[in-house]
């Protein structure tokens, strides 16, 4: 999990939420970055859409992707400071090369993150495996290889003919794949209750990262009753180490 030569006591840590996930639901991934060494100042652009980060998928075929947003990012850097042994921690969705699915077929695939923690400065995280398993749902699978349904799902938003297909995975049980859906339909009174699911929390901070999407309702409403590391990636601001269990390599 250390970086590349330039690490300067940081570490970058990939985080797979499951060992296996069917081609029928959105796979999400969670990063963070660790102050090991001491106080650092970092990139807080700890997200898909603003390029500081990469998430490269290497398939089955040894083919290699990139997750990345549809759509270019312009954005001014963003900085925060971490005290020694805090961490910065993110959500991000692996749903799309562009507007093509990064997981066009079952296998297995390798995940690796790189972050620009500082300009010139890139880090390197664990490399996690990620078994895509052939669909339970056919018609679900399919509307997650459909270009107006990524489209919407990382917009957070109806874009084209998505909305048939975004009802369906609404309902998906997986609820991840369905808060996804349900952002995307504005249909967020879905959510409510005394604690958010885990996998709610994850979705909406990988489809609304914070710094990157501006002030969003729709992210404070989960942040206000999500548990405390939830709570910092839907806010963007450290959150202690040792608060959670050790990510695996």
């Amino acid at each position: 999990m250390r970086s590349d030569a330039h690490g300067g006591g940081l570490e970058l840590r990939l985080r797979l939420p499951a060992a296996s996930v069917p081609l029928d639901r959105v796979a999400f991934a969670e990063v963070e970055v660790a102050a090991v060494g001491g106080a650092a100042t970092v990139s807080a652009r700890l997200n898909l859409i603003e390029g500081d980060l990469e998430v490269e998928v290497t398939g089955p075929d040894s083919r290699v992707a990139r997750a990345t947003w549809p759509w270019p990012a312009d954005s001014a850097p963003r900085s925060i400071e971490l005290a020694a042994g805090e961490r910065l921690v993110a959500a991000v969705p692996l749903v799309s090369q562009g507007s093509e699915p990064l997981f066009p077929v079952a296998g297995r695939y390798e995940v690796v993150a790189r972050f620009a923690v500082r300009p010139g400065e890139t880090i390197t995280s664990n490399t996690g495996v990620l078994v895509r398993t052939a669909g339970e749902d056919a018609a679900l699978a399919a509307d997650l290889r459909d270009r107006d349904v990524v489209q919407s799902l990382l917009g957070a938003g109806v874009i084209g003919a998505a909305e048939p297909a975004l009802e369906r995975l609404a309902e998906s049980q997986d609820p991840g794949t369905a808060a996804a859906a349900r952002l995307a339909l504005s249909r967020t009174d879905a959510w409510e209750g005394p604690d958010a699911d885990p996998a709610v929390s994850r979705a909406v901070a990988a489809l609304l990262p914070p710094g990157a999407t501006g002030q969003d309702e729709r992210r404070e409403s989960v942040a206000s009753r999500a548990a405390p590391r939830d709570a910092a990636m839907l806010s963007g601001r450290p959150v202690k180490d040792g608060t959670d269990p050790a990510v695996e390599d």
